[in-house]
């Protein structure tokens, strides 16, 4: 049986959810760009450290996590503006459950930062998901959830 597509916001506006490939494709695209944005980021960081006279091991102790950081903080936040590229590609939108009002910068970058810091657990999940047999699980029906990711090609 598969998870429920339909769904109402707080306020009574009907959506459709996104299906799970949807959000896997969101996902990894997200995780490429922000792995692209991270490699450039830390070569220019780590040419700005060592111009300065920084040391290579306490360069690479800031450099390091400083970069990854950063390009999920900055990737999220400037697509908090509109959407991030994955969520472009799969023609999903992340919506606010109280509104369906997007997400701003500020809750954008945060949420990118999350997707950065746990997407190895996320992708294990997601895929082992696919071949476990069972029905799925629809997170928008969670009670504690704020955002949505709804589909919006189908409307």
């Amino acid at each position: 049986m598969p998870a429920r597509r339909g769904g109402r916001l707080a306020d009574g506006t009907p959506y459709v959810e996104a299906t799970g490939g949807q959000r896997m494709g969101k996902y990894a695209l997200d995780v490429v760009v922000i792995l692209a944005l991270f490699v450039v980021l830390f070569f220019v960081l780590a040419i700005a450290l060592d111009t300065a006279g920084v040391s290579s091991e306490s360069g690479a102790g800031i450099v390091l996590p400083g970069a990854y950081a950063l390009s999920a903080l900055g990737y999220g936040f400037v697509t908090g503006f509109s959407r991030t590229l994955g969520a472009k590609a799969a023609g999903v939108r992340n919506l606010r459950f109280l509104d369906g009002k997007p997400m701003g910068p500020f809750q954008s970058a945060w949420r990118t930062l999350l997707l950065a810091l746990f997407w190895p657990v996320t992708l294990i999940v997601m895929l082992g998901s696919l071949f476990s047999g069972s029905p799925g699980f629809a997170p928008n029906v969670s009670r504690a959830r704020h955002y949505v990711v709804a589909d919006v090609r189908s409307r």
